[in-house]
């Protein structure tokens, strides 16, 4: 396909999925629309309590039935439980937000008693289960989704079956009683359409029959149980199911309805049932199977009795209603909730031989097939048991119209299972099937609606993939994918074939086809490649250089990925002149690199300059300016000489602005008379929060819920560090333009990791977050070097936590920047956590009051790279250079650091050296930045990240970012097909790669010469 050729694998696959979705909707079956149902016609979501709340015994919560039988071998398949599900309890505003970009009207879902009533009447009301649902159903209603609410979907607290046996026992309509009032009470002013029991039909069965939910009751010959009586126990629970609907909902019309306005349901199993053959005894055998399965629940309901058919078979071992029951019992419903997924063959069991338990009254004397004539009913899905067979709705539907006047319908469950195995990610995200199947039956759905039917809307089972009972994970009937390690929700194709996709496409397809050239950036415009030092340099404890936090921090177990270290890195301390050819073969006009520390003051003030250190840049920058490479040196980036850190706590002290700008001025002493542009301090803002919030950073500093690290406070020490860290980079620039910058001539800046924050929503709350978040990042360490304070944004939030500048400070504070650099990789989006419920990390000061994310109404916001949190969204460099530029007086800027990062493991080297996708990326961002400088944006130069392959911090050298690629057993370097792609956009002027170009002119170099 052309778009293969044009979009790179990943958006290839996105246009894939959508012409296939297209020619999938125009080629299979009918073509339905939401026009062929009624304006009033709800479509909604379905799901239940157990199967994805999870949290099964936080705040409150009792064990119920489930939680009991899911901890015995066996019972479910592969020992799943729902103790943790999908995590919805605690991620439901997540899935709220999916619900919501589905465009549903409704979201069908239930209360889990054991969180309401963790002990039934015996025990107090759980405040904190009510507020959880409270949330839940505020946000629904928020969100304009309507809420269908069940009462009891198969779960209920143990306690009741230990004391009394459950649903064998009448004090079970009790509980029942008092459980649904506490309902109506709690939450009926919200809840316009309740349903009172779940497939009461099938579970009596699947509990008290065949013994397989719990209790697990059954005699033989229908299974092995430790107790039970297959033939009588389904009767009697059903009976006191019954009447618990009953006395729920006479309550509920007594003393709730008038002043709520709901309307009361029942949910049933509507399997339809077709004769096996044309023979009269067969046709009444497929109505008894009907009569045995949904009017065993609806007569009594509807009529006041069970159906005629069940007392011809079973007599007497029906109960009986007294006759205050049958009042209350009929019309007890307001509308039928019909949960139909297939259809099967009945077979008479009266005058034929049948298996021994489809001979007993219980059954109605009928069996039950999928196969006629050879044939299969259906297509098989993921449970054998429900073959897709699209006109059973259609005649499940008219039978219930018939038989019950034409009483108000919704279909509450209908869905697709297919089989999932390890390995089958990719099956189950472009779930075709799954599309047919809903298309299929709503079909046949819209021609019973045409045909008089009373239905009245349609929720497909399910949201997301779930617990499915005795099945466990295995079988899926989700729209959303859940991968069971994250939890991450992901959609699958049946949730995303939409007009989004299209225009996502387009969008790749338009900016994947910019032409980008030299030509496009002004003449003294900078192109050059970026590096670090600890990064690459190795030589750990050579030539008189000292431990720093970062040789200490990679020696404990678990904190560097592989435990991986930089104690060789790259060898640049020893390959430099080699790495110097690398540079000068690419033709770039500069090099950023940082300087060590501890190479160069390796006990801080407490000790004598490093004399080798000083030689070592010496030759750097020699070398560097003979060859015509303009030297773009960083005094900090991230490493230090531990003894500070042990001396006094390095950045949490003010001591460490007296070492900074002793090392500053070190500096400027025996480099300056070369370095026409010094940054101060790599990325203050990211190591902050890195090292002081998270503790991923040395030394590795944090405190709930950020992490658990062995001290620190990460709302307060991020504080301190930056501005310890201003501080020090004001004195440093103070002390430079006072003493050396009128001889040396060159200029200061500060570097900041400048992602860009775009809005979740177009609300005006996700609009301030997103403008919050970049004055909490960018203006943390911006609007002090230039306007002399802290953002008016970060005092509103952070009050006297911020510190305060005296006046001496905001003297030489004020414009201590000559430049910008910036250090841009992606894109997030920011949601509002003042008046939203956010995590608990985000929903804080320090924060914001923000959080982020990658996804917005299902769709990622750019292609992902190596590293989970940089996908690639090339508008964001535009925009954060348009928000530098309005914000801060359009000062100059340097691009510098800007890269593509793929993951790299073992075996990968071909992957690695063919990197299309860098090429892609840089061609993009570099449009994009080139638009910005035309639309007057002062942006002076741009470093790619990074020259080689290197020691990428807690991520060690399993990412990649490099135009070089490092051999790590031989320290190789290996140009990329992006090296050679800078190289021609740079010496040749062009925007694609040069046929023909000699092995000489693009330098790979080898570690022994």
């Amino acid at each position: 396909m052309i778009c293969c050729k044009s979009v790179g694998p990943y958006i290839c696959s996105k246009l894939q999925w959508l012409l296939l979705c297209c020619f999938f909707l125009l080629t299979h079956g009918e073509n339905i629309k939401r026009s062929d149902f009624p304006d009033e016609f709800l479509f909604g979501v379905a799901s239940s309590a157990y199967q994805i709340e999870g949290a099964y015994l936080e705040d409150g919560k009792s064990l119920n039935n489930w939680d009991v039988f899911s901890l015995y071998p066996g019972n479910i398949r592969n020992g799943d439980n729902g103790f943790v599900a999908d995590d919805h309890y605690h991620q439901y505003l997540k899935d709220i937000d999916i619900i919501q970009s589905l465009g549903v009207d409704a979201y069908r879902f239930s209360m889990s008693w054991a969180r309401i009533l963790p002990r039934g009447r015996f025990g107090e009301v759980n405040p904190n289960g009510i507020m959880f649902y409270n949330k839940l159903l505020d946000e629904l209603i928020l969100r304009g989704i309507k809420p269908f609410v069940t009462i009891y979907h198969h779960d209920f607290p143990q306690e009741l079956q230990d004391r009394y046996g459950s649903w064998l026992s009448p004090l079970m309509q009790e509980d029942y009683v008092h459980y649904a009032e506490t309902c109506f009470k709690n939450f009926g002013d919200r809840v316009k359409h309740w349903t009172t029991i779940n497939e009461p039909n099938l579970f009596t069965l699947m509990a008290y029959q065949n013994g397989k939910y719990p209790p697990a009751r059954c005699s033989q010959p229908f299974g092995d149980c430790s107790g039970g009586n297959s033939d009588i126990e389904p009767i009697v629970v059903m009976h006191n199911m019954l009447l618990a609907h009953g006395k729920a909902v006479s309550l509920y019309r007594r003393d709730y309805q008038h002043e709520q306005g709901g309307s009361m349901g029942i949910v049933l199993d509507c399997l339809m049932y077709e004769p096996l053959t044309d023979s009269d005894l067969d046709q009444e055998a497929a109505k008894r199977g009907l009569a045995f399965s949904i009017g065993w629940a609806l007569d009594p309901l509807t009529f006041g009795d069970y159906p005629s058919e069940m007392r011809q078979y079973l007599g007497n071992r029906l109960p009986q209603f007294s006759s205050a029951e049958r009042k209350f019992m009929r019309n007890s419903i307001d509308f039928i909730g019909v949960n139909h997924y297939s259809t099967t063959y009945a077979k008479d069991c009266v005058h034929s031989n049948c298996s021994e338990t489809a001979n007993r009254a219980i059954k109605g004397f009928l069996d039950t097939t999928s196969e006629r004539d050879g044939f299969q009913i259906g297509e098989p899905t993921g449970i054998g048991s429900l073959p897709v067979v699209p006109r059973g709705i259609g005649e499940v539907i008219e039978y219930l119209k018939n038989r019950y006047d034409n009483k108000p319908m919704f279909i509450t469950e209908n869905g697709y299972s297919e089989p999932q195995g390890e390995g089958q990610f990719q099956d189950a995200i472009q779930d075709f099937k799954r599309i047919e199947f809903h298309k299929m039956y709503m079909a046949s759905l819209a021609q019973a609606i045409r045909d008089g039917a009373n239905v009245k809307g349609y929720f497909v089972w399910t949201l997301m993939d779930d617990f499915e009972w005795i099945i466990g994970y295995r079988v899926k009937f989700g729209l959303y994918y859940i991968d069971r390690q994250t939890l991450d929700r992901i959609p699958k194709l049946s949730a995303k074939c939409k007009l989004q996709w299209l225009l996502l496409c387009c969008f790749f397809l338009l900016a994947h086809g910019e032409n980008i050239k030299r030509s496009d950036f002004p003449d003294e415009f900078l192109f050059g490649v970026a590096s670090s030092a600890y990064q690459i340099e190795g030589a750990y404890l050579e030539d008189g250089k000292s431990l720093n936090n970062w040789d200490v921090f990679s020696l404990y177990p678990g904190n560097i990925r592989n435990g991986d270290n930089g104690f060789v890195a790259d060898d640049h301390y020893h390959q430099y002149l080699k790495d110097i050819d690398i540079i000068q073969s690419l033709g770039v006009d500069a090099y950023r690199f940082s300087m060590s520390w501890a190479r160069i003051l390796p006990r801080g003030r407490f000790g004598e300059v490093n004399p080798n250190g000083i030689m070592f840049y010496n030759k750097l920058l020699d070398e560097l300016i003979l060859r015509g490479i303009k030297p773009f040196v960083t005094i900090y980036h991230h490493d230090f000489p531990q003894e500070l850190q042990d001396r006094y706590g390095s950045w949490l002290s003010p001591l460490m602005q007296e070492d900074y700008v002793h090392y500053a001025e070190t500096c400027f002493k025996n480099f300056g008379d070369r370095v026409k542009h010094w940054t101060t301090i790599n990325e203050p803002n990211l190591f902050t929060l890195m090292a002081y919030q998270n503790g991923k950073y040395p030394p590795a500093r944090c405190s709930q819920p950020f992490g658990d690290c062995s001290g620190g406070n990460s709302d307060i020490e991020p504080i301190v560090v930056m501005h310890n860290m201003l501080l020090a980079h004001g004195k440093a620039v103070s002390l430079y333009r006072r003493d050396y910058q009128h001889e040396q001539g060159g200029s200061m800046g500060i570097v900041l990791d400048c992602l860009m924050y775009e809005p979740l929503t177009d609300s005006d709350l996700d609009q301030e977050a997103a403008k919050r978040g970049l004055a909490f990042s960018i203006g943390w360490a911006l609007d002090p070097l230039t306007f002399g304070d802290y953002p008016s944004e970060m005092r509103q939030y952070l009050g006297n936590r911020l510190p305060q500048f005296s006046s001496a400070e905001r003297k030489f504070m004020r414009n201590s920047i000559d430049f910008i650099g910036v250090n841009h990789y992606s894109t997030t989006y920011a949601k509002d956590c003042v008046h939203s419920n956010c995590s608990e990390t985000a929903n804080r000061a320090i924060k914001g009051f923000l959080d982020t994310t990658s996804e917005r109404d299902g769709f990622q916001i750019g292609e992902p790279t190596g590293i989970g949190s940089l996908p690639v969204v090339p508008r964001g460099i535009g925009e954060v250079i348009e928000y530098l530029k309005n914000r801060y007086d359009n000062k100059p800027m340097f691009i510098t650091e800007n890269g593509y990062s793929e993951p790299q493991g073992e075996g990968q080297f071909q992957d690695a050296i063919q990197d299309f996708k860098r090429i892609e990326f840089h061609k993009m961002y570099m449009a994009s930045l080139a638009q910005a400088i035309r639309d007057g944006a002062n942006v002076k130069g741009y470093f790619v990240w990074t020259l080689m392959d290197d020691f990428e911090w807690i991520i060690g050298y399993r990412v990649k970012f490099g135009l070089y690629y490092i051999d790590r057993q031989t320290l190789d370097r290996i140009p990329k097909l992006s090296a050679k792609w800078y190289q021609d956009f740079l010496v040749n002027n062009t925007q694609t790669l040069a046929i023909r170009k000699s092995e000489s002119e693009l330098v790979p170099h080898r570690a022994a010469v």
